[in-house]
């Protein structure tokens, strides 16, 4: 079965066509590019595996927190190829996914930076190969972030990020009650799967009504007169 897998949630999404659990091809997104370059990088793998457009049998595409516009343009790409090739069209809220790459067991927690000092983060518990959401989807600043991570002890929560959240975060740290994932995660196979999980169990989404998953308001700025 060939997947299309697309994530414009971050600064720097990608493009992925998979099959059952491999990646066969993929391209990251240049750093706030993802408009330009998301059509072209489609037709680039297409090329690249010589498939073609219809030989697509499913969609899975993140759903955010993230970039309000990369949002709106990797859905948008997503509901018009599900709508014209008639396949199945699946959304995977980002940190669910992401908090799924993590091979760890346990409470966990991905963390995404935003914007004015705030992350988008959730809390998940990972089981074996399941993972439950334990918090609602979050838009705060670091520290109460860290407050809410308490809330599990004596369960330690493991962030994850990049090196330069990390380092923001340790700072609140001040009774051994969280620590930071160092290793690598596979973000693509992971929403990749958890896409034909849903594919499998018939839990196919809804053109019509399936939308971005917003949790802050967009910034609106105001012109200088």
């Amino acid at each position: 079965m060939l997947i299309l897998g697309i994530d414009t949630s971050s600064r720097k999404g990608f493009i992925f066509i998979g099959e059952k659990e491999d990646i066969l091809i993929y391209r990251n997104f240049s750093d706030r590019s993802t408009s330009g370059e998301i059509f072209p990088a489609l037709n680039n793998l297409l090329k690249a595996k010589k498939i073609k457009l219809n030989d697509l049998q499913g969609i899975v595409v993140s759903l955010g927190p993230g970039s309000f516009t990369g949002l709106r343009v990797g859905l948008s790409l997503a509901k018009s190829l599900s709508f014209s090739l008639k396949i199945p069209l699946i959304g995977i809220p980002t940190l669910d996914y992401l908090a799924f790459s993590v091979p760890l067991q346990g409470i966990l927690c991905p963390l995404r930076q935003a914007y004015g000092g705030c992350y988008f983060a959730g809390f998940f518990e990972k089981k074996k190969e399941e993972v439950v959401k334990r918090s609602d989807y979050l838009f705060l600043p670091p520290e109460e972030i860290v407050k809410i991570s308490k809330n599990f002890s004596p369960q330690k929560v493991t962030f994850f990020s990049s090196p330069e959240v990390s380092r923001i975060f340790l700072k609140f740290e001040d009774g051994n009650n969280f620590s930071f994932f160092q290793g690598e995660i596979q973000p693509k196979r992971a929403l990749l799967e958890l896409g034909l999980r849903k594919i499998k169990k018939g839990k196919i989404d809804n053109i019509d009504t399936l939308t971005p998953l917003y949790v802050s308001s967009p910034r609106v700025r105001r012109r200088k007169s």
